[in-house]
């Protein structure tokens, strides 16, 4: 692991798209939008641009990497209201393009997801209207998609947000979903939730293999066959995504009334091996981190201005350090994040080498084994 300084690129992190031992690949956006993408390599400065023309997309501008291409939309609306949209795959590395598929639509479509560089969801909005739909890259086929819990609509999940793997090559489609076992506005009138309550934690862990998943949407069903795997049923009980370790998905389980929170492995579409159990009330903490990165749950236990304390609820590991952090990468860089001052900034100390580096104006991000620090100014 390393650190690089990529304040000076007008990106945020929703940009970057790959990371080398000398190259970083991104997308610059121009104006409302219009983007290209790029490679910026960090012993001369230089930077290329990888795409032969200029792309457009005029809704929420997502990408997808996979296996060495980015895929993207790209829009051309007429005075109709019609949207000429294609799906391009790109080779960020050579710059090749594949328009894998050109349709019309009235409104502006998202990119949702890509599936195993064949399967593509789609939202596309018109009017207030919102309508799912999957195409297979490799048949030309779509479909609407029924199951509304994929495009937000109240029913028995509110949101599903999606994990890819595979277990003895066979893909899978998991899913960290909100349980919808009370009404949110209703909640909210009634006085039993503030809006300043914390509800955005998920209470399900679903899960589907992809086949299974495609076939039901090309049978016009109205529901996504996934499985519970996992479901909690108390108000404050919630599944947290820790991650990939080792391969493996890894949630944690709260359950509010016994405070306890067991961390899950996922080894095969049906068995979740515990791979622990934090008993919150053996703590005090001064706070805590869910670790998208690392696959941990950092409990910051003792705060003074001579030392923190970090556990790594885990394994059990305890760090020091002089400084506040809230993170521990790769086992050697102590990470703080601070938002004070105009626009906040990252200081990293790096054990190994007993170095700390300090960045103004900043955040960070992980992606390829690499500490991305980017500027506050971008977001």
């Amino acid at each position: 692991m390393r650190i690089v300084d990529a304040r000076a690129m007008p990106i945020s992190h929703e940009d970057l798209i790959a990371v080398t031992d000398s190259s970083v690949y991104y997308r610059e956006k121009s104006g409302e939008t219009g983007f290209s993408i790029y490679r910026f390599d960090e012993v001369d400065g230089a930077v290329t641009k990888i795409n032969r023309r200029p792309y457009e997309d005029y809704g929420i501008s997502k990408l997808f990497m996979s296996n060495g291409r980015v895929y993207f939309l790209n829009e051309t609306p007429d005075r109709s209201g019609v949207v000429r949209t294609e799906l391009v795959a790109l080779d960020y590395r050579s710059g090749r393009e594949d328009v894998l598929a050109t349709f019309e639509k009235r409104g502006n479509s998202t990119l949702y997801w890509a599936l195993a560089d064949r399967y593509f969801l789609f939202l596309t909005n018109y009017e207030s209207t919102d309508e799912a739909w999957l195409f297979d890259a490799e048949t030309g086929r779509q479909e609407r998609i029924r199951d509304e819990r994929l495009i937000g609509q109240a029913g028995r999940f509110r949101e599903l947000y999606l994990f890819t793997t595979e277990f003895e090559g066979v893909p899978y489609v998991v899913c960290n979903a909100r349980l919808d076992e009370f009404d949110y506005y209703d909640a909210l009138e009634s006085g039993r939730v503030s809006p300043d309550d914390p509800i955005d934690h998920s209470e399900a862990i679903l899960v589907c293999s992809l086949d299974e998943a495609v076939e039901s949407i090309w049978a016009k069903a109205e529901e996504v066959p996934f499985e519970d795997l996992i479901r909690l049923h108390g108000e404050g009980d919630t599944v947290q995504y820790l991650g990939e370790k080792d391969g493996h998905l890894r949630f944690a389980a709260f359950i509010d009334e016994a405070n306890e929170e067991t961390i899950y492995e996922l080894t095969a579409p049906d068995v979740l091996r515990e791979v622990g159990v934090i008993d919150w009330g053996a703590y005090e903490p001064i706070d805590f981190t869910y670790d998208d990165v690392g696959s941990t749950i950092f409990i910051k236990v003792e705060e003074s201005a001579e030392h923190t304390e970090l556990i790594d609820a885990t394994t059990g590991a305890r760090f020091l350090d002089t400084a506040p952090f809230e993170r521990v990468l790769a086992g050697t860089y102590f990470v703080h994040e601070s938002a004070e001052g105009e626009r906040g900034g990252v200081s990293i100390f790096h054990l190994e080498a007993n170095e700390r580096q300090s960045f103004e104006d900043a955040y960070y991000t992980v992606l390829d084994h690499t500490i991305v620090i980017l500027s506050t100014r971008q977001l």
